[in-house]
């Protein structure tokens, strides 16, 4: 444990204690979380995680150690955020040295109960901001729910290779540039994913892949092999997967999303009516 200006920097022993307490403030810290269950399992990572006291904290962040590394993490500065108190929130984000005031910062999943303290930050400090977007967020609380089909005739379920990344990143609703592809062939090389071929084929036509943060993730098929049931299949075999390990089983849907959100929900994940995570804009993209 290091302290730095009235913030912080966790070490390995404080990782290990923060795990373990976040487990009860779900959903709400669960991105945070899932950054530190990969942090103490040897992932690796570029994150720096902070807090505003210890170990009686109420804010923990995550942050990247090292800013314009050439993946979509660096590339939009993502910060993870847990608070479970609006001043403590803008308290830390106004300490020196956590936000870069004159780089572009994204602060991804904010409470909204705490959208407050963001703008009221930004706003202080004449900074540029938006909201980019609200998402849902699903944790799988009833495993009875997943589907499995009694025979996988004519389809293999494979874990995704380096080979693959190209093809994730193209058909990624933030992917395209080489910056997203080295993240997703950072997804792929470290952490769970899992891929349908079918009868005959070489390459995958449906997919589902683990962000750093642990969270489900980029979940696609192909529109010509849609309809098929082929999502469905994934999240629940690779919820299985993760539960016998003890990982945690979460993803986050736009709101808009209304088709991901009825499959997630079909499957036993369940909603927090009352709590939702904002990805939040500080700083204009160059």
């Amino acid at each position: 444990m290091v302290y730095v200006h009235k913030m912080i920097i966790l070490g390995t022993e404080e990782l290990k204690q923060a795990e373990s307490v976040l487990t009860k403030s779900f959903p709400e810290s669960i991105k945070v979380y899932g950054c530190i269950f990969n942090l103490n399992r040897g992932k690796p990572h570029n994150l720096e995680v902070i807090a505003d006291q210890w170990p009686d904290f109420n804010v923990i962040i995550c942050k990247p150690k090292v800013q314009g590394t050439k993946d979509r993490e660096g590339d939009f500065n993502i910060f993870s955020i847990y608070s479970n108190s609006k001043e403590g929130l803008k308290t830390l984000l106004d300490t020196p040295g956590v936000i870069n005031k004159h780089a572009f910062t994204l602060l991804a999943g904010v409470d909204i109960r705490h959208l407050e303290a963001v703008q009221e930050f930004a706003d202080q400090h004449g900074l540029p901001w938006k909201v980019q977007v609200v998402m849902n967020v699903l944790l799988l609380q009833d495993e009875r729910q997943l589907l499995f089909k009694e025979s996988y005739t004519g389809l293999r379920l494979t874990p995704l290779s380096a080979a693959h990344a190209h093809l994730v990143n193209s058909t990624w609703k933030y992917g395209g540039d080489s910056n997203s592809y080295n993240s997703v062939l950072n997804y792929i090389t470290h952490n769970p994913s899992l891929c349908v071929i079918e009868e005959g084929g070489t390459e995958p036509v449906s997919w589902l892949l683990v962000y750093q943060h642990a969270a489900l993730g980029l979940l696609y098929t192909l529109p010509q092999h849609r309809r098929k049931g082929y999502a469905k299949l994934l999240v629940s075999v690779m919820a299985k997967t993760l539960l016998e390990r003890g990982h945690p089983v979460y993803c986050f849907v736009e709101k808009e999303n209304d088709s991901s959100y009825k499959l997630f929900m079909s499957l036993g994940f369940q909603d927090s009516a009352d709590y939702r995570a904002v990805w939040f804009e500080i700083n204009k993209r160059q």
